[in-house]
């Protein structure tokens, strides 16, 4: 038997998950993954004061808007890698466009600063905590997005794994950003992004071993 034939030997014993099914899996363990992270934030942080008060400001939904972007391009980026011979560019092009309107946001939001202001700005007054509680945080909902991802059938398990350590990532950023009163872009797209991208890292290396078949 050459290698061909062994490869539609195999192929032919997979039980073929349907679409829907797999896509339901990805956004409740997605969902369940945000209620996690929230649960931490909210029993280790607290949840600020006035979160009511900034509910419809301008920075704070920036905020959200951004971090659930990157959660729902991951967690389709994970639904097709977990589908062999599933397109990828459409979540990976999402990922590109988000990542540039928030930079988008950075230049024009720098370019309207002037001396001190850009460093304060960037660093804010928490930028040594922001992505390591990030990349703590994304812990609490690591579990659900490899749940989800054992149950699917990715030929690449490192890539699956950043994939679905970004979704923690993201969701965690999500959470967090419900104590967080840092509200610029710039803070925003450095220590949050490194935080996702620190979970997504994590998410990799441990996808190479846990999601291979």
């Amino acid at each position: 038997m050459n290698t061909d034939d062994l490869i539609e030997a195999l192929a032919g014993d997979v039980r073929r998950i349907p679409a829907g099914r797999a896509a339901w899996r990805v956004v409740c363990c997605s969902g369940m993954g945000l209620l996690a992270t929230v649960s931490v934030v909210w029993l280790t942080l607290g949840i600020r004061d006035d979160l009511a008060a900034v509910a419809d400001d301008a920075a704070f939904l920036m905020r959200q808007v951004y971090t659930l972007s990157i959660a729902g391009f991951a967690a389709l980026l994970l639904l097709r890698l977990g589908q062999p011979g599933a397109p990828v560019r459409v979540p990976i092009l999402g990922l590109v466009a988000t990542l540039a309107m928030i930079l988008i946001a950075v230049v024009l939001e720098q370019s309207a600063l002037s001396g001190s202001s850009h460093v304060e700005a960037w660093l804010g007054q928490s930028w040594r905590s922001c992505t390591l509680r990030v990349g703590a945080i994304s812990l609490a909902a690591g579990p659900f997005l490899f749940f989800a991802a054992r149950r699917l059938a990715p030929g690449r398990p490192t890539m699956a794994g950043f994939a679905a350590g970004l979704v923690a990532g993201a969701v965690a950023a999500s959470a967090y950003g419900l104590y967080c009163p840092e509200g610029t872009a710039s803070f925003m797209a450095t220590w949050y992004t490194l935080g996702m991208l620190a979970a997504g890292i994590i998410g990799a290396a441990a996808g190479r071993f846990l999601l291979r078949w």
